[in-house]
């Protein structure tokens, strides 16, 4: 009996292993752009003990999350594989992951005048006032890490030619781990109405700054896209260069995430991702 299921098994990989070949090792680094934006009531759900959240933020004015989003960063590992019933196109599938350091973000702003000091001519009397004014602004941030597996269909144009071009359909599927979220609190002397001059001020030790750092539960991503891209191979005529490609990838999608504590949030973007792959003949 056991030779009866050994020798099954051994022919349904030798029929796997005829119908798929692997084509090549794709090695990818990328960032992701897209708007993230979240709301206050969002932030004090996600960080309920939060004093800065808690005072009263009525007189600051929402700006968009854009103005401090920085991008997401991926890394990947994938194989390419060759299927018997599709010749002409690679399956590609790996492990892909992502930094979203912005996966939401809101904040606001409002500026304030005052007096610091009164000047009287000595000959008239007449008196001058000067004026000054600050700025106070918040920012808040929930950031999370990502395991995602990605898989994608590709269809090469020319893939025989040493410049390549390419398209297909692709998604992924992921855990999040390292969830947290980040406020901040800073009153500027210079009257900076968009808030960047905390990041100014901040090395030199002006204006008065809080921050508060929360850690939340991990939740889940996925992700559906359509990637474009370019490819160059390295060498036409040594040995050694001949199977090192590098390549150019755009991602136009859109991402979803389930955030703990507040269900899930939608986002369109693109993932520019630039990479090296190494074919296997």
């Amino acid at each position: 009996m056991k030779a009866i299921i050994f020798s099954i098994v051994t022919l349904a990989f030798l029929h796997v292993n005829a119908q798929i070949k692997i084509e090549g090792i794709y090695l990818q680094n990328g960032a992701f752009f897209g708007a993230n934006q979240g709301s206050l009531a969002d932030f004090q759900t996600l960080a309920p003990q939060s004093v800065l959240l808690q005072q009263d933020l009525s007189a600051y004015q929402t700006y968009s999350g854009m103005n401090f989003n920085l991008p997401g960063q991926s890394q990947s590992l994938s194989l390419g594989l060759r299927m018997a019933k599709l010749p002409k196109a690679t399956l590609r599938l790996g492990l892909m992951h992502t930094n979203q350091r912005n996966t939401l973000t809101t904040g606001g702003s409002y500026s304030e005048t005052f007096r610091i000091d009164t000047l009287t001519s000595s000959q008239t009397g007449e008196q001058f006032f000067v004026d000054s004014f600050s700025t106070h602004s918040y920012n808040a941030r929930y950031s999370q890490e990502q395991v995602r597996l990605d898989a994608s269909l590709l269809f090469r144009y020319n893939a025989n030619k040493r410049w390549s071009f390419y398209g297909g359909i692709g998604a992924n599927f992921g855990l999040s781990y390292n969830s947290v979220t980040e406020i901040q609190q800073y009153v500027s002397p210079y009257g900076d109405s968009y808030g960047l001059s905390m990041f100014y001020d901040l090395f030199y030790d002006n204006g008065d700054y809080e921050q508060e750092i929360f850690e939340n539960k991990g939740g889940f991503g996925f992700g559906l896209y359509a990637p474009l891209g370019i490819d160059f191979q390295v060498g036409k005529k040594r040995e050694f260069w001949m199977p090192i490609h590098l390549y150019m990838e755009l991602r136009p999608g859109f991402n979803i995430n389930q955030i703990s504590g507040l269900g899930t949030n939608f986002n369109a973007g693109n993932f520019s991702n630039v990479g090296l792959r190494f074919q296997i003949k």
